[in-house]
């Protein structure tokens, strides 16, 4: 990366075109531009004929690019924000705070990126500015190694009018999918949700820099008395409140409730109540908190199930035609909100789902009966999320039967770098026919195979095992603004993928024991079986570190994540037979349990910084998730008895 000292002089190559004596001919002149980075097509999603409230998040967007034509490499340029007082009192000494920067990936070359839904905000160094109603002025800044860029801004920025504010709940919700299923769902097994979704919560009126930071948040390197404060980071991490003042940070005046509603676009005066599933398999009407971290979108997981008439009338009722729905959430406070015009609209959010219905299987005329479930959970947010999937398929068709399990864990996100990786897979899988019978069984940690068995043959096959590996990689090297300057930092995961795995299986010729294997009197010469429990596993913890010592800016982070404990044991007896006269008996049971927590905990940056309009100790919120772990029976079927396979 170059290191940029002073403001670079980029030549543009303009070609005028003139016509003299009836030819045309192309001049090109050096014009010299006077900077490094140009910001254009600024917007910002308020009307600044309100006066907008302090510590209240304004959404932004604008394109970037560089015009420097010697930086021939991807650079990471953070853009900072600052309010600055329109005509100060003191001109000298102008009243500024500042927003955190957004750290941008600019690529070589010139050419642009346009920066979409990212949040500002003017902070409480402006209180004396907001409590006399004063107007700023927008200022942008751009850095690199330190060193702050000349920068062009085209777009014309705004000036605010601030005020005080009160608190106001800024609702998100997004789904994990836009299609709904209303599944099927034998006695014995547990209900499965119609819908898995994300609930995200704003505290608009706390300044987004404060928030209360246990010692185990400091990294070491941190952890040291500044020579100028005589301080230690922690110390000054206090902001100069008390011990009850830091434990009101984060906490509502009071209680917010959320509740889910779906509403059938045919009829909108229809409202169909969600229930919110819990760790204990049990279901609540809503959700409630008191209490969200600042500066960040606080985001919990929740699963959505119908229940009772409501269900009764999408299944078989007046609604079972219906397909398309609206997914409503409701955030509702017991106090007053104050927030800026239009954040009363932030409480309530929409969005479109299409349901589908299982279908139930007619295994007495088929050609094959089979006992499956996939189950796909994506969670997180654009910053960090994890995707699972997990996948069950059971058959028992006129080949023989199959057996097979599968999972798969994957990292993805964008932190200043944008990041997709898988870090673990397993497969077990187990087949039988008439011929032969055959397992394999593998494990995969970041695209690498760690652990497995292979085998097949017509004798007996009997394998108990555990398949399992500790693994632990760094998968990304990422960044995010902290003041003027990005601070680096890395992310790496570890854990343990594994299969426990116990399966029996063989291929029979003795009409007695086909027969006592089928529990039929019917001439069964040949006949094969699986008797098998086999439980993938995954269980991954993430280590979000870095920082940065500088000479105006010293931070860091040293935060850890449980990424997902995912287990899913699966227990079954299938069994086929053959006839003497070509006919295909089977007989089958099946039982799928399901243990799953996705991704929780909070990664905070902390650090001070000593340069002008960022002289400040803050705490810099990247993300917040809460998730409990939820044990479910996800199948218990069976064929009921011997079946002839058509």
């Amino acid at each position: 990366m170059l290191t940029i000292k002073t403001p670079l002089l980029a030549l543009v190559l303009l070609t005028t075109l003139t016509a003299c004596g009836g030819s045309d001919s192309a001049v090109e002149e050096p014009v010299v531009v006077e900077f490094d980075i140009e910001m254009s097509d600024f917007s910002m999603d308020f009307d600044t004929n309100q006066a907008f409230a302090l510590n209240h998040r304004i959404p932004v967007s604008f394109t970037i690019r560089g015009t420097d034509a010697s930086i021939t490499e991807v650079t990471n340029i953070p853009v900072s924000f600052s309010f600055v007082e329109k005509n100060p009192a003191n001109p000298a000494a102008p009243i500024v705070c500042s927003s955190n920067a957004i750290d941008v990936e600019l690529p070589a070359g010139g050419e642009p990126v346009v920066v979409a839904n990212e949040f500002i905000w003017p902070v409480s160094e402006c209180q004396i500015l907001a409590e006399a109603g004063r107007e700023v002025e927008l200022q942008v800044g751009f850095f690199r190694d330190e060193e702050e860029l000349k920068g062009n801004v085209t777009a014309t920025l705004p000036t605010l009018t601030l005020r005080e504010g009160g608190t106001d709940v800024e609702y998100e919700l997004t789904t994990e999918s836009s299609v709904a299923l209303l599944a099927i769902t034998e006695a014995g097994e547990s209900a499965t949700p119609v819908l898995s979704v994300q609930s995200g919560f704003v505290f608009n009126g706390a300044d987004p820099y404060f928030s209360k930071i246990d010692a185990s948040e400091i990294p070491e390197d941190l952890q040291v008395v500044d020579a100028e404060t005589g301080l230690s980071i922690q110390q000054e991490l206090t902001y100069g409140m008390t011990e009850a003042q830091l434990d009101q940070l984060g906490k509502l005046p009071a209680s917010v409730t959320l509740t889910y509603v779906l509403i059938p676009e045919s009829a909108p005066g229809i409202i169909l109540p969600l229930m919110i599933g819990q760790e204990d398999d049990s279901t609540v009407a809503s959700y409630s908190f008191n209490e969200i971290q600042p500066g960040i979108a606080d985001e919990v997981t929740h699963d959505l199930y119908l229940e009772g008439a409501d269900l009764a009338a999408v299944q078989d009722g007046d609604l079972a035609n219906e397909t398309h729905f609206i997914l409503r959430g409701c955030v509702v406070t017991s106090f007053s909100q104050n927030g800026n015009d239009g954040d009363l609209t932030n409480d309530c959010k929409d969005v479109d789902i299409n349901l589908e219905r299982e279908s139930a299987t007619a295994v007495t005329a088929a050609s094959n009966t089979a006992f499956k479930k996939n189950q796909k959970r994506n969670a997180g947010n654009s910053r960090i999320a994890i995707e699972s999937e997990m996948d069950v398929d059971n058959t028992l068709s006129r080949n023989g039967i199959l057996s097979r399990a599968t999972g798969e864990v994957a990292l993805r996100g964008n932190i200043g770098k944008s990041f997709d990786f898988t870090i673990a897979e397993a497969i077990a899988e187990a087949i039988v026919t008439k011929d032969k019978s055959s397992y394999f069984h593998q494990i995969k940690a970041f695209n690498k195979v760690v652990a497995g068995d292979t085998k097949e043959g017509k004798e007996h096959l009997k394998l108990k095992n555990e398949f399992k590996q500790d693994k632990a990689q760094e998968v990304a090297g990422l960044g995010f603004g902290f003041g003027p300057v990005r601070l680096g930092f890395k992310i790496s995961a570890g854990g343990r993928v594994g299969i426990d795995v116990d399966d029996d299986m063989d291929l029979l010729t003795d009409l007695p024991e086909c027969q006592l294997l089928l529990v039929s009197a019917e001439a069964v010469n040949t006949c094969g079986y699986l008797t098998r429990t086999v439980a993938p596993n995954f269980s991954f913890t993430g280590r979000i570190f870095g920082g940065l010592d500088l000479r105006i800016v010293k931070a860091g982070v040293d935060a850890n994540l449980r990424f997902l404990e995912n287990k899913f044991p699966l227990t079954g007896v299938l069994s086929f037979g053959l006839t003497d006269d070509d006919r295909i008996l089977v007989r089958g049971d099946v039982t799928l349990d399901h243990t799953l927590q996705t991704i929780s905990g909070k990664v905070k940056l902390v650090g001070t910084i000593k340069v002008f309009r960022f002289r400040r100790s803050k705490s810099v919120t990247l993300v917040s998730f809460s998730s409990k772990p939820v044990t479910q029976n996800l199948l218990t079927r069976s064929t009921g008895g011997t079946l002839e396979l058509l």
